[in-house]
């Protein structure tokens, strides 16, 4: 559906000044204007992260704090689309988006519901029920966040560039036409009625009745309708109008005739051959002679482009609404896959571990090896399947910020990997104070943990690990790096690693899933955090995460023992690069 622009945007009804158009009489392009988007949270925080993702579009971003503010908003603009959360106080997503459904102007405005509870399937159906377009999960992902309000407001764009072109166009060929109409009345006073203006011209120039005849035509309608100049004379011009355009055509030459200034209008004539022209008709009447002059222009490509580029849109608003629901079984199908599989693992796992461990004398050593080679490929793939899960279930799970010591969650970390660091004979370097910092505290530490599992893992055979881990303030967020003097990474592979799957080296010389940097991406992510790599081969690498700094407030509100140490019992997913 295409969506509408703010009505203060559109183009005024006003003459265009003479070098607004070329020496062929075409219009210039029309300005661009920007669409409205209206971001509907409770939270400040929310607003702004998704004004920045959508910051790049370069357009209108309306923020309202509660549905009764977008609702203010919504008597004085309209918006291209609707990003509103589903839970507000006081009045919620879902009443809100009902009352903008009940009002006509706002009826068929793209709403999509963007939200990190209650994911129910009955939940999901009654925002659509209400007219949501989409229904989003947080985290969000921005790229594809900017795509579907890119969409939209691309639609919208399209569908009023049209209008507004033909608002345009119409405006500067009514004045043209008013232009030669009124030198052709001039020189029809002077002149005799078969004058060389009226001959010559280019547009269809005519005079009619008070009773709807044509007394005098210029050549062009002989050219552009096939009938011959008699053959128009002697039927009333509303008989060569198609029959669907004849009630407005009569109207508008009633209102000529009752005395009103000159008027535009288009509609349909029917050719000789059969075939249909668009027509633009300025007429003005001239009550003292009981005459009509008309002048009038071929419009049928400018309609034929109008026709196509609404097909496109049709097909448009199609693909939109493919794509959401593919979106919504991938997510389905992805969950589903990595959740069903482990079972079946796990029963090949234990069942070859049983059968070495029992038959084991009894077996070959080949039967053997190809044993242990099941046991870890089992292994490997549970592993494989539980960190999608992880992956599948921080894109959709709540994350609830609070302040967190980055100092004890360093501390925690570093604790359950003891027994490694002490295996490797690591040097950990951590430089107090590390400051504190809005996260979810397991979300946090397995980010740390992920990022210095890696700097244990990623080292030459003959090195023993070096890591140091620090913290810099920086205008309102908190930096924190860890460093170690390991392998390195070259600069071309530096945004590729924090992609699923992405693997650097083999399994048997770093062994891993791919999918640990693609955690901590995530879940920095979802904390409204950045994540980024400083590293050249060979050279060590350093790995850096900013998450905002807590106010004053919040610095004094109590951590809870919830807050501080959750699942710190249970090991985080091996990270891999």
């Amino acid at each position: 559906m295409p969506a509408r622009m703010n009505r203060t945007d559109t183009l005024a009804p006003v003459v265009p000044p003479a070098h607004s158009s070329g020496n062929n009489g075409s219009p210039a392009p029309p300005q661009e204007v920007k669409a409205n988007i209206l971001l509907v949270d409770d939270r400040a925080d929310k607003l702004l992260a998704v004004e920045s993702i959508l910051a790049s579009l370069n357009q209108n971003i309306v923020k309202a704090r509660s549905g009764k503010e977008a609702l203010r908003h919504l008597l004085h603009q309209e918006f291209a689309v609707i990003l509103m959360d589903v839970s507000m106080p006081c009045m919620d997503g879902f009443e809100t988006a009902m009352l903008i459904r009940s009002r006509q102007s706002s009826e068929q405005t793209p709403i999509i519901f963007i939200t990190s509870i209650n994911t129910s399937e009955n939940h999901i159906a009654r925002g659509y029920s209400l007219g949501a377009v989409d229904y989003m999960l947080m985290p969000i992902v921005p790229d594809i966040l900017r795509s579907k309000v890119s969409v939209l407001v691309d639609l919208q764009n399209k569908s009023e560039l049209v209008r507004r072109q033909a608002d345009q166009l119409r405006l500067l060929e009514e004045n043209r036409h008013q232009r030669q109409l009124a030198e052709v009345a001039d020189r029809l006073e002077t002149e005799t009625k078969r004058n060389r203006f009226f001959t010559l011209s280019l547009d269809l120039l005519a005079i009619a009745t008070f009773e709807d005849f044509f007394i005098q035509l210029n050549p062009v309608w002989e050219s552009t309708l096939g009938f011959t100049i008699d053959e128009l004379r002697s039927k009333s011009l509303l008989e060569f109008v198609h029959q669907e355009d004849r009630t407005a055509t009569a109207d508008h030459l009633t209102q000529l005739k009752l005395g009103s200034a000159p008027a535009y209008f288009e509609n349909r004539c029917v050719c000789r051959d059969g075939s249909i022209r668009w027509l633009g008709w300025t007429a003005a009447p001239f009550g003292s002679e009981q005459l009509v002059y008309i002048f009038a222009r071929d419009i049928t490509s400018r309609k034929a482009s109008e026709t196509e580029i609404k097909s496109l849109n049709v097909e448009l608003e199609r693909r939109i609404n493919d794509l959401t629901e593919i979106n919504r079984e991938l997510e389905a199908f992805g969950y589903s896959i990595s959740h069903d599989m482990r079972a079946p693992l796990r029963s090949i796992r234990s069942f070859a571990q049983f059968l070495r461990e029992q038959s084991g004398a009894k077996l070959p050593d080949e039967s053997q090896d190809y044993l242990q080679r099941i046991e870890r490929s089992a292994k490997y793939m549970d592993l494989l399947l539980l960190d999608l899960l992880q992956y599948s279930r921080l894109s959709s799970c709540e994350l609830e910020m609070v302040r967190v010591d980055i100092g004890s969650a360093v501390s925690d970390v570093l604790a359950s990997i003891e027994p490694e660091v002490q295996e490797r004979e690591a040097d950990i370097q951590v430089r107090q104070p590390l400051g504190a910092v809005m996260a979810h505290p397991a979300t946090l530490r397995q980010a740390i943990y992920n990022l210095v599992s890696n700097a244990l893992k990623f080292v030459s055979p003959d090195h023993r690990p070096r890591i140091e881990i620090w913290s810099e303030p920086r205008g309102g967020v908190v930096r924190l790096w860890v460093a170690d003097w390991g392998i390195g990474i070259p600069p071309q592979y530096h945004k590729k690693i924090f992609g699923l799957f992405q693997r650097l080296h083999s399994q048997e010389s770093y062994p891993g899933t791919g999918v640990g940097l693609a955690l901590v991406r995530k879940g920095i992510e979802r904390m409204a955090g950045k994540i980024g790599v400083e590293s050249q081969a060979s050279q060590g690498t350093r790995f850096w995460f900013e998450l905002r700094e807590p106010s004053h407030a919040e610095l004094e509100t109590p951590q809870t023992p919830s807050e501080i140490s959750p699942d710190i019992n249970r090991p985080p997913v091996a990270a891999a690069r």
